[in-house]
C-alpha cells in the first residue's frame, strides 16, 4: 500500500533529529532513523546498510576525538525539497596551544514514505576539505588515517 509523501515539516523534523543525534554521538538514536538498507555515499566510498553507515559516523567521530583536545558538533537543516533534506554540519575542532578550526560540510538525506532515511550523500563545501587537511597538518595529525 502506498503511503502519502511526508509533509515538509515532518521531513525537517526527522532530518533535524538525525543530525542532532550525530551531534551528540548518540548513534543508537541516529540508527533508529535509518532504513535497514540505508546507503551512504561518503564521497570516498558507498556504504550499504544501517550498521555500516553508523560505524562510519562512529569511527570518524572517535578518530577526531582521539586526535584533538576538544570537538563540538553543530548542525542545522538548511533546505527541504520533497522527501530530501539538506543538513549543514559544522565541526569545531580545538588542539592544545590555541589551534582552532571550524569545518563545514553538508549532507543530503533522502527519506522514504515511512519516515526512515534511505540515502545519505556527503557534499564538500569548496575549500573546506583543504582547510581541514591544512589544520591537521599544522597539528601534526596525519589526515590519511581519518575514516570517511
Amino acid at each position: 500500500m502506498n503511503e502519502p509523501a511526508l509533509a515538509p515539516q515532518r521531513v525537517t523534523e526527522i532530518a533535524a533529529a538525525f543530525a542532532a543525534a550525530l551531534d551528540r554521538d548518540d548513534f543508537a538514536a541516529a540508527g533508529r532513523l535509518l532504513a535497514d538498507r540505508c546507503v551512504y555515499d561518503t564521497g570516498q566510498a558507498v556504504l550499504d546498510g544501517r550498521a555500516a553507515v553508523l560505524r562510519a559516523y562512529a569511527e570518524a567521530s572517535a578518530w577526531v576525538r582521539s586526535k584533538l583536545d576538544e570537538v563540538r558538533y553543530e548542525s542545522e537543516v538548511e533546505r527541504v525539497e520533497g522527501m530530501m533534506a539538506t543538513v549543514r554540519f559544522t565541526d569545531y575542532l580545538i588542539r592544545a596551544g590555541g589551534r582552532f578550526h571550524r569545518h563545514r560540510c553538508s549532507q543530503e538525506l533522502t527519506l522514504a514514505r515511512d519516515g526512515t532515511i534511505v540515502r545519505i550523500v556527503h557534499r564538500e563545501i569548496r575549500g573546506e576539505r583543504e582547510a581541514l587537511e591544512a589544520f591537521f597538518g599544522e597539528c601534526g595529525i596525519t589526515p590519511s588515517r581519518r575514516p570517511p
